[in-house]
């Protein structure tokens, strides 16, 4: 099976996200990330727990993390005893998750190019943290159709939490109260992009956590669609 429409690339000259910068972070990050207070990782531990609740998951679950960073996500998932397959497109990065679980199927891989060929078995659970403000809403929303509708196994759900906001007024809100720390990055606006996501065939809520960050839950339109 081949998933449709996977390799969303199309920047022109320098890429804006490179892998590069990513390497340069992985020694820092997981303390960047818990000791930020404002913007863009406000309540980074409140979110990235209200996605595990979300996914109600089980012990022997299978649980792909796309942009799995250094693990954090992954961990929680590990100490639930599920069985965990994760990507990313930075190698130290991953060398950090690897330490962290020695357990899990690790794959480098980038998010805008086609989707590995030797991880195509269903998952009951689509998670990823802080990657998807990279893409434009266009990508964001073929990236969520193709994982939701060709890696989900039946009943399953795809759980993506970001820096996002529930109206445009919210993030010009949240730009202000950011000042110097708020970077113009494509972010995700719940208003904007969840009646493109229903256009698309899949059924889709939004609960926000922190004033810049949220969770969205997102499942192929044949199933009951939850409401928070």
């Amino acid at each position: 099976m081949e998933l449709r429409g996977a390799g969303v690339s199309n920047f022109v000259g320098d890429d804006p996200f490179p892998a590069e910068d990513f390497d340069l972070w992985a020694d820092t990050y997981d303390t960047s990330v818990a000791t930020n207070r404002g913007f863009p990782f406000d309540g980074y531990t409140q979110v990235l727990d209200l996605l595990v609740q979300l996914t109600d998951a089980k012990p022997g679950m299978h649980i792909l993390d796309l942009g799995t960073g250094t693990g954090q996500l992954a961990e929680r998932f590990d100490a639930l005893g599920c069985n965990l397959w994760c990507t990313d497109f930075s190698e130290a990065m991953l060398a950090k998750a690897r330490r962290r679980l020695p357990k899990a199927h690790f794959a480098r891989h980038d998010l805008r190019q086609a989707w590995l060929s030797e991880w195509q078995s269903p998952f009951e659970r689509i998670v990823s943290a802080y990657v998807f403000h990279h893409f434009e809403d266009h990508q964001k929303i073929e990236l969520m159709k193709t994982f939701a509708h060709d890696l989900l196994a039946p009943g399953g759900s795809l759980l993506i939490a970001d820096i996002s906001f529930r109206t445009s007024e919210e993030m010009a809100e949240a730009r202000l109260i950011a000042g110097q720390d708020w970077e113009e990055e494509l972010y995700w606006v719940a208003e904007n992009i969840l009646p493109r996501l229903q256009a698309a065939g899949l059924s889709t809520a939004y609960h926000q956590v922190s004033y810049c960050a949220g969770v969205y839950y997102i499942q192929p339109r044949t199933e009951a669609r939850i409401r928070y």
